[in-house]
C-alpha cells in the first residue's frame, strides 16, 4: 500500500480530493441535534374515561387492556398507572423489535376492546417513546402593565398562529394562559318556582276537567230516570203496539248504545284536556238524543196501547211487553257501562291529583344528562350532503347552526307542555349560564411580571437552530484544537516543519473521511457522536507521527526519499495496524450491548472506530505520498528535544531492570489503589452537568393556603433575583407542565413551585443553586435547585433505589409499604425514602349486604351504577364558541342537590329502573324523559309497583384510605418504595 501511494502520489491525492467533496456534501447534509436517533421499546396508552374512580379506571380500562396487550409479540413487561379518569398502559417489548409492526398490532387490539367500552371512554392515545417528544425550546412571554387576560388573549389569538408557521416547527404548547367555560348550572329554586307554577296550572286543568264530568255524569242520571219511568210504563201494559214500538225503541237504544260506544268515555275524558268545551259538547248533545228517544218511545207507548185496546189481543199484547222488557234491559246494560267509564275518568283525575307533586317536578325530570343531551342536539351544525339546481348547479347542504352566545343559550328550548297559561320552558328558566375562567387559580411569573411559557417542538426532519450552531461551533475548535497540539508536539520533537504540515493534513482528512462514513451509515452529528470524535482526535495523529517520525528516521541514515518513505510506513505497518484495532477492540463492543446503553452510545463508538481506521488508511497511504514529495532531498538531521531525554531514559531503565522486585511490587500497589479508589467512588449512569441553567422546585408546607403559597413564591422569586447571574426567573404552580420541563419536578401538591432560572455563558449554575438553596433556608417551604439536564437524566435513568411490593389486596400493600419504607430509612447512606403513599386519601367504602339487595330485587353491580351515576354532578357536553371565545360547555348539578356524605345512605334506589334521587327529592339521576311523565298526567298508569328504597336499608359505610393512583405490574398490584442516595 506505501509502495502504490508513493509510486502514484497523483491517485491518493484525487482518491483524497474525492474523500475531502464527499464529506464536506455528507455535512451539510446530516442534521445536527442534541442527541442521537433513540428509538426506544417503550408504547404507552393513555385512555380517558371521565369521572370514573382510579378503581373503576382499573376494574374497567387497565386490567382488559393488560390482558389484551400481554399476547403481543416480543412482549418483555406490562406496567400500568390507574388515576382518576385516565389510564396509562406502559409496554416494554424486547431490543429490536420493529415498533412500527407493533404499533399497528397494538391498534388492532384496542379496536377490539373499544367495543366492549362505555360510551364515555375515549379513544385511547398509543405513543412511542422517543426524545423527540420533548421540548427543543422554552420561552416565556410577558408585557409591563398587561394584566393576564390580555396577556392569554394576546399569546392565543395572535402570536400562537404565527409561531407554529414557522418552518420546522410542529407545535406550541401554552402554559399559564386563562381557560375560559360555560358553565350551565341547574338551579334548584328556579326548578323549584318552576315546579309550582307549572303543578297549579296542571291541578287547574284537572279541576276544570273534573268539574266537566261532574256535569255529565247528572245529565247521564237523568236519562236514567227517564229510563226507569218507560220501564214502569212497559209494566202497566200501556201500549197499544207494543211490539212494534218496542223494536223501535230498541233500534233507538241501540242507535244511543252505539253512539255511546263509538265515542269512548276514555277519549272524551282525554279530550277534557286539549278541548274541553267541545267535548262537553258533545257529551251534551248525546244525553239530548238519548232523552229524546225516551220521550218518543214513551209516546209510541202510550198510541200503542190504545190501538191495543181497540184491535189487539190479550196474547199479542203479552207478547209485546215481554219483547219491551227485554229491550228496556238492554238499555240498561248500556247505561251502567257509560257511567262506570265516566266514574273511572273521576278516579284517574283524582289519582292524578295525587301524583301531580311528583309528575310536575323539574328537579326529576331536569338532570344533568337530560340537559346536555338536549344542548348537543341543539347545538349543532354538520354537513347532510349535495344537491343541484335545474342549471346543474351544485349545492352543499348543511344542517343546523351552533350557538354562539351567552343569550342564545338562556333562551334555548327545553320543552313546551302545552298547558294553558304556561310558556315555553327555557334553560334560563331552569338554569344560571355563566361563563368563568380560571385567572384566580393560575401563577406563572416572569421576572415578577405575569407570564405565560411556550414550549416548541421541531419536526424531525429539521434541527434546533441554537443546538445546531454549538455544535457546529463545537466540531470546529475539536479540529483546530487538536491539529495546533499536533503541529506544536511534532515541531518541538523533529525541528522541522515539513514533517510538521504532512501530520497537519492528515488530520482534517481522517475527519473528513470519518464523516463520510458517518453519513453513509445513519450516524447524526450530536452530542454523543461529537464526543467521540473529541476522543478520537486525540489518537488521529498517532499513527501518521508514528510513520513519519520512523520514515524521518529512515531519512536521518541516509536512506534516499523514495526509500525512507516507503520502508518507513511498511516497518511500522504491523505496530500502527495492531495498535488502531486494540483501541478499536476497547470501543467497538458497545455496539453489541442490548438497552438503552447500545442507542445512547452506539453513535460514540462507530465515530471512534471510523476516526481510527480513517487515520490508519490515512497512514499507510496519504503520508508516505506526501513525505515522497515534501522531504528535502539535501537532508541533514538536527538534534532534537527527544534526543536531549535519551539519556535520561537510558538511566531510567538500567534502574528498573536492576530492582525488578521493586517496580514490580510498586505496580501491584499502584494497581490495588487505582482500583478500590474507582470502586469507591461508586457508579452513575450519566454524570453530573453543569450549565448554564437551573430548575428551581419550591415544595409547600402540608396545609398551606394558595394563598400562604403565592406569598411564599413571591418571596422565593425577589431572592433568587437577588443572585448574582441570574438573568431571567420562570415560575409555575401546580401540577403542569413548564414547557416540557415538568419531568425535572416531583411535586404533588397543587400550590407547589417549578422554577427556571437562566444565566449568561459561561457561568455554572451549580454554584448559584448552592447560594439560592442557602438564601431560602429560613422559609418554611423546601427549595431544591438542580440542573436541568440533570433532571431530565434522573426521569431516564431514574434516581437511588426502587423496591416494589406486590399484593392483590390494597390495605396489606399498604401496611408491607410503610413497614419496608421504614427499613430502609435506616439503611447508612439513605438521604429520603417515599414509600408511595404519599397520594393516599381518605376513602368510603359502601358494604353492601347481599342477601338484603336480593330481597329487594337488585344486585351490588346494579346498586353502584345508580351510586355512580348520583355521584356525577357535572359532565362536559362539547367544545362552544361564546362571543367569539372558544370554551369548553359544561353542565353542573344544582348545589343543593348534589350528593354528600350525609346525604349518602338516603340515597334512594329504585330496583325497577335506573333512577335515582337524593335524600329529600332535590335531585334525581333518570333516564326517563320529561314527555314520559307527562304522560302520566293523563292517567296513565304503568302498573308498577313502587319498590324503591333507601341505600341505607341494605349497606353501610366504612372509612378507608384509598390511593389516588394504582400501579400494577405484570397484571399484578404493586407499591414502589424508593430511597434516594
Amino acid at each position: 500500500m506505501a509502495k502504490f501511494s508513493v509510486k502514484k502520489p497523483l491517485t491518493v491525492f484525487v482518491v483524497v480530493l474525492a474523500v475531502i467533496v464527499l464529506g464536506v456534501v455528507s455535512y451539510l447534509k446530516m442534521t445536527p441535534d442534541l442527541i442521537p436517533n433513540m428509538d426506544f421499546p417503550y408504547v404507552i396508552i393513555v385512555t380517558a374515561d371521565p369521572g370514573a374512580s382510579p378503581e373503576a379506571v382499573e376494574s374497567d380500562i387497565t386490567k382488559p387492556m393488560e390482558q389484551s396487550m400481554a399476547t403481543l409479540d416480543q412482549i418483555k413487561e406490562v406496567t400500568s398507572t390507574s388515576k382518576n379518569s385516565v389510564s396509562m398502559v406502559l409496554l416494554e417489548f424486547e431490543d429490536g423489535v420493529n415498533m412500527d409492526t407493533i404499533s399497528v398490532d397494538i391498534q388492532q387490539k384496542i379496536s377490539v376492546l373499544q367495543g366492549q367500552w362505555d360510551d364515555m371512554v375515549g379513544t385511547p392515545y398509543v405513543l412511542k417513546i422517543n426524545p423527540s417528544v420533548l421540548p427543543v425550546m422554552v420561552a416565556a412571554v410577558s408585557k409591563e402593565g398587561m394584566d393576564v387576560y390580555d396577556l392569554s388573549d394576546l399569546v392565543t389569538d395572535e402570536l400562537t398562529g404565527k409561531l407554529e408557521g414557522i418552518s420546522g416547527v410542529a407545535s406550541v404548547s401554552v402554559s399559564g394562559a386563562v381557560t375560559r367555560e360555560a358553565h350551565v348550572i341547574l338551579d334548584q329554586q328556579k326548578m323549584d318556582e318552576l315546579s309550582a307554577t307549572l303543578e297549579d296550572a296542571v291541578k287547574k286543568q284537572l279541576k276544570k276537567a273534573e268539574t266537566k264530568l261532574r256535569d255529565a255524569e247528572k245529565k247521564i242520571e237523568d236519562g236514567q230516570s227517564a229510563l226507569n219511568s218507560a220501564k214502569r210504563d212497559v209494566a202497566d201494559g200501556v201500549a197499544g203496539a207494543a211490539g212494534d214500538a218496542v223494536d223501535k225503541v230498541r233500534d233507538e237504544l241501540r242507535d244511543v248504545y252505539k253512539n255511546l260506544e263509538d265515542t269512548d268515555i276514555r277519549d272524551i275524558i282525554g279530550g277534557l284536556f286539549t278541548d274541553p268545551d267541545k267535548t262537553l259538547e258533545k257529551l251534551q248533545k248525546n244525553l239530548n238524543e238519548l232523552k229524546a228517544s225516551l220521550s218518543k218511545l214513551m209516546d209510541e207507548l202510550e198510541s200503542g196501547r190504545l190501538r191495543a185496546q181497540v184491535e189487539g189481543t190479550v196474547s199479542d199484547l203479552v207478547v209485546s211487553l215481554m219483547d219491551g222488557m227485554t229491550q228496556l234491559t238492554e238499555a240498561q246494560i248500556q247505561l251502567d257501562q257509560a257511567k262506570t267509564q265516566v266514574e273511572s275518568g273521576l278516579e284517574q283525575i283524582s289519582d292524578a291529583y295525587k301524583k301531580v307533586s311528583e309528575q310536575t317536578d323539574l328537579g326529576g325530570m331536569l338532570t344533568i344528562s337530560t340537559v346536555s343531551g338536549l344542548l348537543t342536539a341543539q347545538n349543532f351544525s354538520m354537513p347532510a350532503g349535495y344537491i343541484s339546481d335545474d342549471s346543474g348547479v351544485s349545492y352543499m347542504v348543511s344542517v343546523g347552526q351552533k350557538i354562539t352566545t351567552s343569550g342564545e343559550l338562556e333562551e334555548m328550548v327545553l320543552f313546551d307542555l302545552g298547558l294553558e297559561g304556561v310558556e315555553p320552558i327555557r334553560l334560563g328558566d331552569v338554569a344560571t349560564v355563566a361563563v368563568t375562567d380560571d385567572a384566580d387559580q393560575l401563577y406563572t411569573k416572569l421576572d415578577e411580571e405575569n407570564g405565560i411559557l411556550l414550549s416548541f417542538t421541531k419536526q424531525s426532519n429539521y434541527a434546533t437552530a441554537e443546538v445546531s450552531n454549538n455544535i457546529s461551533d463545537r466540531f470546529k475548535t475539536l479540529v483546530l484544537w487538536g491539529a495546533l497540539f499536533s503541529v506544536v508536539v511534532l515541531f518541538l520533537f523533529l525541528r522541522d516543519w515539513r514533517p510538521t504540515v504532512i501530520t497537519l493534513v492528515s488530520i482534517p482528512v481522517s475527519v473528513i473521511f470519518a464523516v463520510v462514513l458517518m453519513y453513509f451509515t445513519g450516524v447524526t452529528i450530536n452530542m454523543i457522536s461529537l464526543s467521540g470524535l473529541a476522543v478520537a482526535v486525540g489518537m488521529l495523529v498517532d499513527n501518521s507521527v508514528v510513520v513519519i517520525e520512523n520514515i524521518y528516521r529512515l531519512r536521518a541514515k541516509g536512506a534516499t526519499i523514495v526509500q525512507a518513505a516507503v520502508s518507513g510506513a511498511q516497518q511500522v505497518l504491523g505496530a500502527v495496524t495492531a495498535s488502531t484495532l486494540t483501541t478499536v477492540c476497547v470501543f467497538a463492543p458497545i455496539i453489541f450491548v442490548e438497552g438503552l446503553t447500545r442507542q445512547m452510545f452506539t453513535d460514540l463508538a462507530l465515530t471512534i472506530t471510523y476516526s481510527l481506521m480513517a487515520s490508519l488508511l490515512v497512514s499507510l497511504t496519504l503520508v508516505p505520498a506526501m513525505a515522497s514529495g515534501m522531504l528535502r532531498r539535501d537532508f541533514t538531521p538536527k538534534p532534537g528535544l527527544l534526543d536531549k531525554l535519551y539519556p535520561a531514559y537510558r538511566r531510567a531503565i538500567v534502574f528498573a531492570l536492576d530492582h525488578k522486585a521493586g517496580v514490580l511490587l510498586l505496580s501491584l500497589v499502584l494497581l490495588v489503589t487505582t482500583g478500590w479508589g474507582a470502586v469507591s467512588r461508586g457508579f452513575t449512569f450519566m454524570p453530573e452537568i453543569d450549565m448554564n441553567n437551573l430548575s428551581l422546585s419550591v415544595t409547600m408546607p402540608e396545609g398551606t393556603t394558595r394563598e400562604e403559597a403565592v406569598a411564599l413564591a413571591d418571596e422565593v422569586m425577589e431572592r433568587v433575583m437577588t443572585v448574582e447571574n441570574v438573568s431571567d426567573v420562570g415560575f409555575m404552580m401546580g401540577s403542569g407542565t413548564m414547557g416540557g420541563l415538568s419531568l425535572t419536578s416531583t411535586s404533588n401538591s397543587d400550590y407547589d413551585v417549578t422554577g427556571y432560572i437562566t444565566m449568561p455563558e459561561g457561568t455554572f449554575g451549580s454554584d448559584a443553586g448552592r447560594e439560592i438553596e442557602a438564601l431560602c433556608a429560613d422559609l418554611p417551604c423546601t427549595v431544591t435547585a438542580s440542573g436541568v439536564m440533570s433532571g431530565m437524566m434522573s426521569y431516564m435513568t431514574g434516581s437511588g433505589v426502587s423496591l416494589s411490593v406486590y399484593g392483590n389486596d390494597m390495605e396489606e400493600l399498604q401496611s408491607a409499604a410503610r413497614a419496608l419504607g421504614q427499613r430502609m430509612s435506616q439503611a447508612e447512606g439513605v438521604v429520603s425514602v417515599s414509600d408511595g403513599l404519599e397520594d393516599a386519601a381518605p376513602a368510603l367504602q359502601v358494604l353492601v349486604d347481599r342477601n338484603k339487595a336480593m330481597t329487594k330485587g337488585i344486585t351490588v353491580a346494579q346498586i353502584y351504577m345508580q351510586v355512580a351515576a348520583a355521584m356525577s354532578d357535572s359532565t362536559t357536553v362539547s367544545t362552544v364558541t361564546l362571543d367569539g371565545d372558544s370554551m369548553e360547555m359544561i353542565v353542573d348539578a344544582a348545589e343543593d342537590g348534589k350528593l354528600t356524605r350525609e346525604k349518602l345512605l338516603g340515597l334512594t334506589i329504585d330496583p325497577g329502573s335506573g333512577m335515582t334521587s337524593a335524600m329529600g327529592g332535590n335531585t334525581s339521576m333518570s333516564s326517563a324523559s320529561a314527555s314520559s311523565g307527562l304522560s302520566q298526567l293523563t292517567g296513565e298508569d304503568s302498573g308498577d309497583e313502587d319498590k324503591t328504597f333507601q341505600l341505607g336499608d341494605v349497606a353501610e359505610i366504612r372509612e378507608t384510605v384509598s390511593m389516588n393512583t394504582i400501579s400494577r405490574d405484570q397484571q399484578r398490584r404493586c407499591i414502589t418504595v424508593t430511597a434516594s442516595i
